[in-house]
């Protein structure tokens, strides 16, 4: 299944928020263990898409005060491979 996206929107993104890229495994269960890991995180968006070769992509918003935390949870969870925060971007 190449190119699988699931996407839950946001409902509001006001205030400072942080949105990290986690790459992991894609394997039965990734997403479910994402969601079990950031159970306790105040998640304000979130998509998952599968890139091929065996590998996804999620992408997790939330409030910056949250962001060490749920980066070292991601970080630990045993299909993950790197865990970033993309440069800020300036709108205009």
């Amino acid at each position: 299944m190449a190119d699988d996206t699931l996407t839950v929107p946001c409902a509001t993104l006001s205030g400072d928020v942080c949105t990290m890229v986690v790459t992991l495994r894609d394997t039965p269960g990734a997403l479910a263990r994402i969601a079990a890991t950031l159970v306790g995180t105040p998640v304000l968006a979130l998509e998952y898409a599968v890139t091929g070769a065996a590998r996804a992509v999620a992408e997790v918003t939330l409030p910056r005060p949250h962001a060490t935390r749920a980066r070292h949870r991601l970080s630990r969870m045993v299909d993950t491979l790197t865990v970033a925060e993309p440069p800020a971007t300036v709108r205009s």
